[in-house]
């Protein structure tokens, strides 16, 4: 089983806020009972629009053959800051989702203040599974002054390195194990015609996982903690400017290629640039999984490789600290229409069918009994099984959890922030002008 005493604590884990402008939006007091503007018999749930919806898809399926109100699943953006932003852009419109995604206390905390959010306590007392099912140091991130106003879902998602193992094959190559390892591979990569990384740059996030774990390797999380909490001296100091040039030593090595910019994301992307051999390896969440392999389990079986992000000599940061997010949470809006439907369908989240859905997806459930499911599930192929007690390894020995910086900053700063990741890798800004913008960034947390 998972380590439930894993350090995932307010010191040792970055939250955030990409939906901290959200009360703007909200436009006033508390919602007052059920908005009959909303669409008769059915509910909308809004969901990251990436693999991983065909589990939510599938729940309603099941949920819709017996309920007399319908759940619709729409997909809205794979970019977690675009999604947030749809959400704050919605909330308190008869055409808001009546459940969607959050990423922790801080990314709703602006919502709940502004009584845009149910509170689940009395779907809980009803329905204690709804708390019991999940680990108590996941379930716990959505309690605030001591109501729950998530259920987690999805899965728990730390970032790694996935990598195309017949690539590496042909260069005569093994998987790195460390930063000066994977800076070596560079020249012999691009000799073969590969590009070394993929980066899916014009979407920024992705770039932004690159300085997540340069940071946690050279500073160590807690520290970049306190820096995205506002200690600008973080920024400042010599290990970040280290950080900062090993970016920038891999960048100009032409690691990520010369039109990384432009490169998505969505749309199979950088995910088919991985899964046709043009790129080696590329840094993504557990959800990668689902969409490198777009349903083809024999690429997965003789191609598909993944480890731990290399270590980094002479870092400051503790062996085995790892970056990513926590999970993923559904949120009810409190003027929901149907709010009985609303409950019975998250019960969904820990029943059998979607638990399977979730580990055939790649994705490790964040319940209680996640590491049996993984070993019990006759279905899933001995790979799927050894990429999932991979996952479970990295989260139950990692003395730290780092969450994602674009949901630790406030809503305000974050395309400071994330433009400040693109421009440093396009070299348009350089380690002063992207101390600067961070500083001021997160002066403000």
């Amino acid at each position: 089983m998972m380590n439930r005493n894993l350090r995932l604590t307010r010191r040792t884990v970055v939250v955030g806020a990409a939906t901290a402008a959200a009360t703007a939006a909200c436009g006033g007091p508390a919602a007052e009972g059920p908005n009959e503007d909303r669409p008769e018999n059915e509910i909308h749930v809004l969901v990251v629009g990436d693999a991983a919806a065909e589990a939510e898809e599938a729940a309603a399926e099941r949920f819709n053959a017996t309920s007399d109100v319908k759940v619709i699943v729409d997909r809205g953006s794979t970019a977690g800051n675009e999604y947030s932003t749809s959400v704050r852009n919605a909330v308190g419109t008869p055409t808001a989702p009546d459940v969607f995604m959050s990423w922790g206390a801080a990314n709703i905390k602006p919502l709940v203040d502004a009584g845009a959010l149910l509170a689940l306590d009395e779907f809980i007392d009803e329905d204690p599974a709804l708390q019991e099912s999940f680990l108590p140091s996941v379930f716990d991130e959505e309690v605030i002054d001591g109501e729950t106003y998530g259920i987690p879902m999805r899965g728990v998602a730390p970032t790694f390195l996935f990598y195309n193992k017949q690539v590496l094959a042909a260069a005569g190559l093994e998987p790195v194990q460390t930063w000066d390892d994977l800076l070596a591979q560079s020249a012999t990569l691009q000799a073969s015609g590969v590009t070394p990384i993929g980066l899916a740059g014009t979407d920024k996030w992705p770039t932004q996982m690159w300085f997540q774990y340069a940071f946690a390797r050279m500073l160590g999380n807690e520290r970049v903690a306190a820096g995205l909490a506002g200690d600008g001296d973080v920024w400042s100091s010599d290990e970040s400017r280290q950080a900062l040039a090993l970016l920038a030593e891999l960048v100009d090595a032409g690691a990520f290629g010369d039109d990384f910019g432009s490169v998505a994301y969505g749309s199979d992307g950088s995910a088919a640039l991985l899964r046709t051999g043009k790129s080696a390896y590329e840094l993504m969440g557990t959800w990668y999984y689902a969409d490198v392999t777009a349903g083809d389990e024999q690429f997965a079986e003789t191609t598909l490789g993944w480890i731990p992000f290399p270590s980094v000599d002479g870092g400051g940061g503790q062996a085995g600290e790892i970056a990513g997010n926590l999970s993923n949470y559904y949120n009810v809006a409190a003027d929901t229409r149907y709010p009985d439907t609303v409950r019975g369908f998250l019960k969904e989240l820990y029943g059998e069918a979607f638990l399977q859905d979730q580990l055939a997806l790649g994705n490790l459930p964040p319940t209680t009994d996640a590491a049996d499911l993984v070993q019990q599930q006759a279905d899933l192929s001995e790979t799927r099984k050894t990429y999932l007690a991979f996952v479970i390894g990295l989260v139950d020995q990692a003395p730290t959890f780092q969450l994602s910086w674009d949901q630790a900053v406030p809503a305000e700063s974050l395309t400071t922030v994330q433009n400040a990741m693109a421009d440093y890798f396009n070299g348009t800004i350089d380690a002063d002008g992207w101390i600067t913008a961070m500083q001021g960034a997160t002066s403000v947390a």
